[in-house]
This record gives structure tokens, sequence and C-alpha cells, in this order.
């Protein structure tokens, strides 16, 4: 069973305390699905047992927003989320978190909003312009935005 999108967020600021770094939420929920779309392209597999909504500033979800929503824009720390909360996630799925931290946990939101909320994305042809607002962003059109990123890349993926 994958994590919920609290639990991978949860890793993420574990990651960044670690280093001593901070994330807002619009960080959070964009590293969340940007592990999401590479464990996808991977295994063909959900990282999170959520799917992303298309929301106006993005890819959300919505139960990590409603667990963040009375922080605003202020850092997460691990005291935001509830202590017992922890994924069972394999070894791959820990892998996939960390090179996502490792590759873009340094990026700031904007940043991430190219990767995420771009031209050509999943969450532009489902949110388009506003009329798709709060649907599901399908699993099969992140894995091919991915797939198509891992080629770009170089990454050898099972695509």
């Amino acid at each position: 069973m994958p994590g919920w999108s609290e639990e991978i967020a949860k890793e993420f600021v574990r990651l960044a305390e670690a280093g001593e770094s901070r994330l807002d939420q619009m960080q959070l929920q964009k590293l969340v699905y940007i592990a999401h779309g590479w464990c996808l392209a991977a295994t063909g597999q959900p990282l999170t047992g959520d799917r992303p909504e298309a929301w106006k500033f993005g890819p959300v979800y919505a139960r990590l927003a409603r667990a963040l929503k009375i922080l605003g824009t202020s850092a997460v720390t691990l005291d935001n989320f509830n202590a017992e909360s922890t994924a069972d996630l394999e070894a791959f799925e820990m892998d996939l978190i960390v090179m996502t931290w490792r590759d873009f946990g340094m990026l700031q939101a904007p940043q991430l909003a190219i990767l995420t909320q771009g031209a050509g994305t999943p969450w532009m042809s489902i949110y388009a312009d506003g009329v798709g607002e709060g649907r599901d962003i399908p699993h099969r059109l992140v894995a091919d935005q991915f797939c198509d990123l891992a080629r770009a890349s170089g990454r050898k993926l099972a695509c």
C-alpha cells in the first residue's frame, strides 16, 4: 500500500531538517508530486494513496493541503505532522524520495512550478484555465510526463 501524501511530505521535511533546510507547503506539494511522478514512471505504481488534483496553483494533494492549511506560507516542521503517522515505504520508494530531494529539494516553489505546471504538463491539460479545477490528475498522464523527462535526461526507467 502506498503512503499518503502527508506521510511522503513528512519524509521530505525529515530530509530538509537533517540538512538544516526549511520547506513551505507549496514546496512540499510539488516535491510529493515529483516523487510520485518518478515512482509511476519507474514502476507503474503510485507512491501516494491519494491522487493529485488540479488546483489554481498547480497539482495539489487535498489531504496534505488540509493538514497544513493552518500554516499558510510558514515553514513546515516535523511537529506539524501526526507523530504516529509514518509510511510503510519500501527501500525503492524511499530511494525515490531521496533522489527527488537531492535533485529538486533546494528549489523554491516557483522553480518547481516549471516542472509541475508548465506548458504540456498534466496539470495544464486538466486544469484548462480553471475548467478542470479540483479534478484528479490521472496517473497515466503523470507517468507519461515523467517517462518523457527520463528519456530527455537519459535516465533509464521501465517506461
